[in-house]
């Protein structure tokens, strides 16, 4: 039976496709929304037992298992390699309601102005396919601070002379610092930088019926048990619900964007539980799936229309694949540094980001406090003991007495950093998976050099007697994964227009990572969801003044 059409589908209901459903709902659309994997409820698994995360930041129970393999490679030319959800060059994702924010760190960053105009400020980069958004701060900032009054942000306006401006402060006061975010603040002001307290996705204090923070270790990783973690399950999905407009269903695998007799695009076609293939038909199809599940959703979306995909014309779907190129040091200390609490991240500086000698773009430096053995085991120094008493001694004597700086580098966009389909391996559905191409540019090991040294400068500052620190790798993308659907005002350059919509089609939306032009040097996540805001407010805006009226939509 082919369900009834509704205004709007949406694929994945994670921490964009949540947003888009919560404002469509409430302007009185009728959506569904699907989600490939399952609603977690946290009584459904054991919430403490680190061995379960095997530290990583998407664990088991993050509903990605063996049906879901990819392939993957660092360079054209090289092959690719068959990789499943436990391989460290796997994308870090998730497939449950709420997506991988169900088990982010909170981290809630604003990009800087100079993140909009990037372009404009550091010029060409050979290799690269640097350009400015087609919207400015200035544009989504009330979206920034819409998302941040929604879903629960705690940080202290005013303190960062870097950032842009904003309305209103944030609608939560910061986590407390622990002593070695003290100890870092201390260091960054003799060195002339400016600290501030890192904007969390944390509920301090009760707030708007969740619970407030407790502090537990268990934070980073795993679900938030009492509701403290801003998410769209804990802040937005009950309400969302609670309209009557929209009908969540999960273990819902989305084959395809579907099509009209004449080529215009009507819905989807999902695997339900049963694995039946089942038509959803809907005005407008709204993609959230991810920066690499978005394309691969376009890309399978071929027809006789659209022969290289939905959106494709100009072979810019899955193009430009970032993330963050992360350097991190490790400081030891003869003093306690930490309290062991959750959820980490205490006291953050931008000094470094915007123009440096030698380098384009970026990032900004923050602590990130470990709260748990096996995540400290995994960066202690290699010449530590790994084994027996000696190993348990140190962790003993420095689990405590320790600081972690890392910053998320800004990385270059390039055109064959990509994201197509296999045309040989299948997922459990059958449908073609993702196979990625990427490798860092030589203006990443430049920037991550860069930062690695004024890390370890500001770690010995701080008082430590030892410093760990790394070189970068070959390349790959994680949690972070961005800028496959570039946004953009040419369609020769770009696969959505600045409301995220295909240049294409007029029904066909694009709400995630997928969006970004540039990676910025800041987690993602509160930029997705400002994105969301935008991007909804645009199709309510039309909807409501009838501008699908005359294309079928019920306007």
């Amino acid at each position: 039976m082919t369900p009834d059409k509704v205004d709007a589908v949406i694929v994945g209901a994670g921490a964009s496709g949540g947003v888009v459903a919560h404002q469509l709902a409430h302007a009185g659309l009728r959506v569904v929304l699907l989600e490939r994997g399952s609603r977690l409820d946290v009584k459904n698994f054991q919430l403490h037992d680190e061995m379960l995360t095997r530290g990583n930041l998407y664990p088991p129970f993050n509903g990605l298992d063996r049906r879901h393999p990819r392939e993957f490679r660092h360079r054209e030319g090289e092959a690719f390699q068959l990789i499943y959800p436990d391989s460290y060059s796997y994308p870090g994702l998730a497939a449950a309601v709420g997506g991988g924010q169900l088990f982010y760190g909170g981290l809630m960053w604003r990009f800087l102005p100079i993140d909009f105009r990037a372009g404009s400020e550091y010029g060409p980069i050979s290799g690269s396919t640097l350009s400015d958004w087609p919207l400015t701060y200035e544009d989504l900032e009330p979206f920034y601070d819409l998302a941040e009054q929604h879903l629960g942000v705690a940080g202290e306006a005013g303190v960062n002379p870097f950032d842009g401006k904003r309305r209103r402060p944030f609608p939560l006061p910061p986590v407390q610092m622990q002593t070695g975010d003290l100890l870092i603040q201390k260091a960054a002001r003799r060195l002339g930088y400016h600290p501030f307290t890192v904007p969390l996705g944390i509920a301090t204090e009760p707030y708007k019926g969740r619970n407030g923070c407790i502090r537990h270790p268990c934070c980073n990783l795993f679900i938030c048990e009492i509701g403290a973690k801003s998410t769209i399950v804990s802040a937005l999905l009950p309400a969302t619900l609670a309209t009557g407009n929209c009908r969540l269903v999960t273990e819902a695998v989305v084959k395809e964007v579907t099509l009209d007799g004449k080529g215009r695009p009507d819905g989807v076609a999902y695997f339900d539980q049963g694995k039946t293939l089942v038509r959803q038909p809907a005005h407008l199809v709204i993609l959230a799936a991810s920066a690499t599940e978005t394309p691969r959703l376009l890309l399978n979306s071929r027809s006789r229309w659209f022969p290289k995909g939905l959106g494709n014309r100009n072979d810019w779907v899955g193009r430009n694949l970032m993330d963050h190129i992360g350097p991190s040091v490790v400081g030891f200390f003869e003093e306690t540094t930490n309290e062991g609490l959750g959820p980490g991240p205490g006291v953050a500086i931008d000094d470094f980001y915007g123009k440096n000698p030698g380098f384009a773009g970026g990032g900004v430096i923050y602590n990130r406090t470990e709260a748990l053995p096996m995540a400290f085991a995994n960066i202690r120094p290699q010449t530590a003991p790994r084994w027996g008493k000696a190993h348990k001694e140190f962790q003993r004597k420095y689990f405590r007495r320790y600081c972690r700086l890392w910053v998320p580098g800004e990385m270059q966009p390039q055109f064959e950093n990509r994201v197509e389909i296999s045309p040989s391996v299948r997922d459990a559905w059958g449908i073609p998976v993702a196979r990625l191409t990427h490798h860092l540019h030589p203006n990443d090991y430049a920037l991550y050099d860069f930062f690695r040294e004024k890390m370890v400068n500001l770690m010995r500052e701080a008082g430590a007697f030892e410093v760990v620190s790394r070189p970068a790798g070959q390349g790959g993308v994680d949690a972070h994964q961005c800028g496959t659907c570039r946004m953009g005002n040419d369609p020769k350059t770009s696969v959505v227009d600045r409301f995220g919509r295909l240049h294409d089609l007029d029904n066909v939306f694009v709400v995630d990572g997928s969006l970004f032009v540039t990676s910025g040097g800041r987690n993602p996540a509160l930029t997705i969801q400002a994105l969301a805001y935008w991007v909804s407010d645009h199709i309510i805006r039309e909807w409501k003044g009838g501008g699908w009226q005359a294309k079928g939509g019920r306007a």
